[in-house]
């Protein structure tokens, strides 16, 4: 199991093949998580769930995406291996969240 984590905001699991798609802009709902802090953009990163793993992808031109503190500029797969004590760090401009594994990442 799989499921992400941001301050103050409740725990999303993640399902096999849906894309989260991440950002700042109040206006559009079709975001899954809008974080409203001025170091995001509107559209700033999409996570998808796959068979292997989780696809993360820095959709910004000008913010940052890191996985356990190292930043990403194209599409990265995380998987169990990156998670440390079960968790993968992950931080949007200035924003943090936590992908919590359980087992493994594609069950």
């Amino acid at each position: 199991m799989a499921s992400i984590t941001f301050k103050n905001r409740p725990t999303q699991v993640l399902h096999t093949y849906q894309v989260w798609r991440i950002g700042s802009n109040v206006d559009d709902k079709t975001l899954d998580y809008c974080l409203q802090d001025k170091s995001l953009d509107k559209f700033h990163a999409s996570l998808t769930r796959g068979e292997k793993g989780l696809f993360l992808v820095n959709e910004s031109r000008h913010g940052s995406v890191a996985v356990n503190g190292r930043r990403i500029g194209g599409p990265v797969l995380i998987t169990f291996r990156d998670a440390i004590n079960g968790i993968v760090r992950l931080r949007f401009g200035q924003v943090e969240g936590y992908l919590r594994v359980s087992g493994s990442i594609t069950g």
